[in-house]
Order: structure tokens, then C-alpha cells, then sequence
């Protein structure tokens, strides 16, 4: 078993090889079947995403206990590393034919708004006072969001976690593929390519991953170089809350012990302060 917010296993019957993963029944599993149709869109494509062996009856998953239980195809290949120019290229390249697989949607100023006001949601409270810097911080991204107009950007369905082990290079192919859709959501494209540059560390390292997203034609430059800074604000801050959350409630899933989480809040306070 493994996995940040479910549960995952590996599955082997003679030479064939899946995933199974569970998540808790609710509002997690309406994500999860969310991010699942999106990896079957991607995969009816062309692309390879680890999409959901369909059940004996047809459904993305089955009910086991409290839980969405979804078999997934095993994508074969490397992981790739955020530190590598070419694999950091390829995460682009690869990221962007995603985007562009996807399609765009048009979106109103109050549903944009309402993905970005990180201020609204009381049960971030306690998380929001865990550390001195942590409010302030957050109000602070906030108000630049709140300049930069999120409804003015390209917005569509997003992978959500693109970091470098979930995408998948076969080298006797060179095709590369992106798993793991649990974090998949309808937000701005670009809030996509911030996390992937955030994984990549940083914009000074995530030069290459930009030039080839940007030869895809997925997002004109003039909206990258407008909104990276503000939505890499906002994707430090989402960690800021997370992992001071699972500080609070003592969350160790996903993670070898609690200094894990305290790195990943101290990472965020870096970058945020």
C-alpha cells in the first residue's frame, strides 16, 4: 500500500501488471472519477495516462466497503527527473499535447474566483494560524490573484499533479505518458505548467519545460510570463494549507515520518516569505 490521499497497490496476474487504487467514498470519489474520464479521454487519443480497466459491468470503479475501488492499465517506462533539461522538455512537450487533448471551457469571474479564494473555506482556519508567517502569507497571494484576474486565463481540464514521476517515458518507444489523475480538476492551464515548474525547481530550472510547452501552442507566451509568478504564489500556498493541515492532524500517509511534511511546509515558507 501506498499513496498520499488513497490507497494504492500493484496487481500482477502472470506477465500483466495494474494498479489498484481506492479512494474513500464522497467528495473524493467524485474527483477520482473525474480525473479517471480525463485519463480515458487522454488515452482514447493516443497518449498513454494509466486509464481505468472498465468493470464487468461497465463502471470506472467498484464499491468495496467505504471505498471507490478503480483497477488501472500499467504504463510501462521511467519515471522522469525534475533536475534533467531533457526530461524537464519532454514533461512540457508531453504536458501541453495533454492540454491540448483536453480542450478549453469558458468560465465567469465568480466560478474563477471561487478556485482561488484560499480565504473562504473555514476548515483552513487552525491551518491558517499553525506558523506566524502562515496568514499573512496567504493574504498576500490573495490580493495578487485577485490582480491578476484568474478569469482572464485559459481555462479547461488540468491534470493537477504533473509532477516528474508521474510522467512515464518508454525507452523502447520513446513515447511518454502522464499518470495518476487523482488531483485532476477544471482550473486555469497554467496552473498545471506552475506546478510542473515548481517540480522542476523553479523557473530558473524549468527553462527548457517552458520552451517546449510553449512549442506546443497550449497557452500564448504573453499568458505565461503574465500569470506563472502569481499562480506559483498559489500553488505554495495550496501546500502551505495542506501539509499544515496534515500537521495538525498528525498525517503521516505518503510520508516516512512527520519531519517529511514540516519539509514540504518549510519548502512553501521559502518561497512564499
Amino acid at each position: 500500500m501506498g499513496g498520499m490521499n488513497s490507497a494504492t497497490w500493484n496487481v500482477r496476474l502472470g506477465d500483466t501488471r495494474w494498479v489498484a487504487k481506492a479512494v474513500p467514498q464522497g467528495e473524493p470519489e467524485k474527483q477520482f472519477h473525474y480525473g479517471l474520464r480525463l485519463s480515458v479521454q487522454v488515452e482514447n487519443a493516443g497518449l498513454l495516462a494509466g486509464a481505468p480497466v472498465p468493470s464487468s459491468a461497465g463502471h470506472l470503479t467498484t464499491a468495496v466497503g467505504d471505498h471507490a475501488l478503480a483497477l488501472l492499465r500499467w504504463v510501462a517506462g521511467r519515471e522522469l527527473q525534475g533536475h534533467s533539461a531533457s526530461d524537464t522538455a519532454l514533461m512540457g512537450a508531453t504536458l501541453a499535447r495533454v492540454h491540448r487533448i483536453l480542450g478549453t471551457e469558458p468560465v465567469t469571474p465568480g466560478e474563477a474566483w471561487s478556485q482561488f479564494d484560499l480565504l473562504a473555506d473555514s476548515r483552513d482556519d487552525a491551518a491558517l494560524y499553525l506558523r506566524p508567517w502562515i496568514r499573512p502569507a496567504i493574504e498576500a497571494v490573495t490580493a495578487r490573484l485577485r490582480r491578476l484576474r484568474p478569469e482572464t486565463l485559459t481555462w479547461g481540464p488540468v491534470h493537477g499533479d504533473p509532477a516528474p514521476e508521474h510522467f512515464r517515458l518508454d525507452p523502447t518507444t520513446g513515447t511518454c505518458g502522464l499518470i495518476d489523475w487523482g488531483a485532476a480538476s477544471f482550473k486555469p492551464r497554467i496552473y498545471d505548467v506552475a506546478t510542473a515548474v515548481m517540480d522542476a525547481e523553479g523557473p530558473d530550472g524549468a527553462q527548457a519545460l517552458l520552451r517546449a510547452y510553449l512549442d506546443q501552442d497550449a497557452l500564448p507566451r504573453a499568458e505565461i510570463e503574465r500569470a506563472l509568478t502569481p499562480i506559483l504564489d498559489f500553488r505554495y500556498a495550496i501546500n502551505t494549507l495542506y501539509y499544515a493541515g496534515r500537521i495538525l492532524h498528525g498525517d503521516v500517509t505518503g510520508v516516512d515520518t512527520p519531519a517529511g511534511n514540516e519539509q514540504r511546509l518549510d519548502e512553501a515558507r521559502q518561497w512564499l516569505t
